[in-house]
């Protein structure tokens, strides 16, 4: 079955991650996404080298191959007129052009959007930038780790009295990514209604504040920040994290306390607890925090983390086991809502792969062909285009393609 957005066609200049999830996200729902590369290449296309994560792979890594699936390569150098031409011949095709350039580059190119709209008033013209268009840093570079930094998150994560803690790359340029996607689709919706394609703007930072939206409203709302928490010192020892006998953690999380304080004390053979009036209200807990925790800790370490998820499941006490992120990509929930896919991959075989955020029943999202090698479809598209195989030819002489 088709996906959600087959008949859409993107033509897209990114590079690294942002700007390629969004349109990996756009391929995943079925759009035809044409990746214009210059003639070195997406620098992606190199990025494990740089770490040493390309042993066994044949010759890929798979931060290109996750970021590109569903795309189609073109190598252009916009530098020269012949290919500016074929670069402006997609366009007039296009539906959607997608870039993560900085946000003067497209000006420098000669494709920003006052040029690229006159010439196809119908297309989404998406900047995937990293600070957005305007104020006084707009014009500067960014990483994912920049965005992670400026916008909190550093300083969010970890216990009180630690130092800014560090993220897990990748993932502010995953939400960037995703974040483009979105208002992508809701540009072509808009689109559909008034015939009018328009300028996309969306950011690293603006998609990480996003995200923190809840703990930034309290500084921007109330002038005062949440504290950092300390775990053993939790206001509510009903959702915080515990150590179990093997060593594995888990969560329990309940944000009606006094609802579930009586499933929590039955489950964790505590009953006695239930209506000590050092505990027995979310008040009382809270002003004796330290000390229910540290009898908590003691119960947690008494069984492994499988026997108290038994546990909790008959006790109706909600809980989360803390996974590694080899468990989350073998979790049989994760498999069943295709949040984790299979993919019949022509080099590396039968291949576990991220899946989709969302299911659509009639139009279902899917991975249909992997990344692309560089260029791989330069003739593909040209014919596609117009061009004959004497025009190709002559472009090839001329060392243009």
């Amino acid at each position: 079955m088709a996906g959600p957005l087959d008949g859409i066609r993107v033509v897209e200049i990114t590079m690294f991650q942002q700007g390629p999830v969004a349109g990996m996200l756009l391929g995943d729902l079925g759009a035809d996404v044409i990746k214009v590369e210059p003639k070195t290449g997406d620098p992606a296309r190199g990025m494990m080298k740089i770490i040493g994560v390309m042993t066994g792979l044949k010759g890929r890594n798979y931060y290109f191959e996750n970021n590109n699936r569903n795309k189609r390569s073109i190598a252009l150098d916009l530098r020269k007129r012949s290919e500016l031409e074929v670069f402006f011949k997609l366009i007039d095709r296009a539906d959607v052009f997608l870039n993560n350039l900085s946000i003067g580059a497209p000006h420098r190119m000669g494709i920003n959007y006052e040029v690229l709209s006159a010439r196809n008033p119908r297309l989404i013209y998406a900047q995937a930038s990293g600070w957005g268009r305007k104020g006084p840093n707009a014009e500067e570079l960014s990483f994912d780790r920049t965005g992670l930094a400026r916008t909190g998150l550093m300083m969010l994560c970890g216990e009180r009295g630690n130092p800014p803690q560090p993220i897990t790359p990748g993932l502010g340029d995953e939400l960037g990514g995703m974040t483009c996607a979105w208002a992508v689709c809701t540009a072509l919706y808009a689109r559909e209604r008034t015939g009018k394609g328009q300028l996309v703007d969306t950011s690293l930072m603006g998609s990480l504040m996003a995200m923190e939206a809840l703990a930034l409203a309290a500084p921007a709302i109330l002038g005062q920040e949440f504290p950092r928490e300390i775990r053993a010192e939790a206001g509510n020892p009903l959702e915080n994290f515990y150590r179990c006998r093997d060593d594995k953690w888990i969560v329990i999380h309940h944000l009606q306390p006094d609802r579930y304080w009586p499933n929590v004390c039955k489950a964790l053979g505590i009953s006695e607890l239930e209506n000590d009036p050092r505990f027995n209200s979310i008040e009382a807990r809270g002003k004796n925090a330290k000390e229910l925790i540290a009898i908590l800790d003691k119960r947690f370490a008494t069984k492994t983390r499988d026997e108290w998820i038994e546990i909790f499941k008959q006790a109706g006490v909600i809980y989360a086991p803390i996974q590694t992120a080899t468990e989350v990509v073998n979790d049989p929930q994760a498999e069943a809502n295709e949040y984790i896919t299979w993919f019949d991959h022509p080099v590396w075989g039968k291949t576990k792969m991220i899946g989709f955020p969302w299911m659509f029943h009639e139009t279902p999202a899917s991975v249909r062909r992997e990344a692309p090698e560089f260029g791989q479809h330069t003739e593909e598209i040209l014919l596609e285009l117009g061009y004959t195989w004497d025009d190709i030819a002559k472009l090839k002489e001329e060392e243009a393609i």
